[in-house]
């Protein structure tokens, strides 16, 4: 496959309540049948990877990918599975689709699901430390 979209992942915007990681970490529990209130567990001291890991199914294992490649992350997009791509702000998005010229994000900031390329998305996630998480059943 040279794309494909997550399409049971909606626009979600984040708001004074919630980050673009709490939103983040929110779609991605909803992904999986689980509600909880992420901004919650960050405010608590959680980290991204232990409100993964603390909340998902047992049979999830939590993945960090930072330093992979785009290209290896989107292994997981490819069997529709959101990885998250925080950045140096500490704000979050999702990767939720691809094709052979963009990459699909889900982004709280502007609770918009928009297309990149490729390369500028490659160049952006470099510059950010290339730092994803995702999971995998």
């Amino acid at each position: 496959n040279v794309s494909n979209q997550i399409m049971k992942i909606t626009a979600t915007m984040q708001d004074e309540n919630n980050s673009s990681l709490a939103v983040c970490l929110d779609t991605m529990l909803l992904a999986e049948g689980i509600s909880r209130n992420s901004q919650y567990l960050l405010d608590q001291g959680a980290t991204a990877l232990s409100v993964l890991q603390d909340n998902m199914p047992e049979d999830c294992e939590i993945l960090d990918l930072s330093g992979c490649s785009l290209d290896a992350v989107l292994y997981y997009v490819n069997r529709d599975i959101p990885v998250m791509a925080i950045l140096n702000d500490r704000s979050a998005v999702l990767i939720i689709g691809f094709n052979e010229l963009n990459t699909v994000i889900m982004d709280p900031a502007t609770g918009t699901i928009y297309k990149k390329g490729i390369n500028d998305s490659t160049d952006w996630f470099n510059s950010n430390g290339n730092q994803f998480i995702t999971y995998i059943n």
